[in-house]
């Protein structure tokens, strides 16, 4: 599927704003494709994704590092993607939810995580022999 995507980093995507900062919640409405595109994000609230959020891996090098941190990141009826089955994600990309137990509670989701309601998520790497995961 060919998309037009906003560059998380570009002042465009947010109104003519920065980016947003730590601590602040992050909403992606339906229609909207966002192309995370820094090496490493600020510690993020709540992400809602209600229409796409891409991560993309760098061109050239599969040693290259992205960071996403976030308490919530909620897919709902829209597209979460780190690669797809014809082009996995072939660097490397760390997505680190915060949280702890006196935090608010989602019902259903937790207090940190990443939830799908009616939407998609879709995660694919390079192909590997080790056919587990340590979470």
């Amino acid at each position: 599927m060919y998309r037009y995507v906003s560059l998380w980093s570009s002042t465009q995507t947010w109104g003519g704003d920065i980016p947003p900062l730590e601590g602040e919640s992050v909403s992606i409405p339906k229609g909207q494709h966002l192309l995370f595109d820094l090496d490493v994000s600020p510690k993020l609230n709540a992400i809602i994704v209600e229409g796409s959020l891409i991560f993309a891996p760098h061109p050239t090098n599969s040693s290259h590092l992205r960071t996403f941190d976030a308490r919530y990141i909620m897919v709902e009826g829209g597209y979460l993607e780190v690669g797809t089955e014809d082009f996995p994600y072939t660097s490397k990309l760390v997505i680190t939810m915060y949280g702890n137990k006196y935090d608010p509670y989602l019902p259903i989701y937790g207090n940190k995580g990443i939830g799908v309601r009616f939407g998609t998520l879709e995660m694919h790497g390079n192909q590997r022999l080790t056919t587990w995961t340590r979470l």
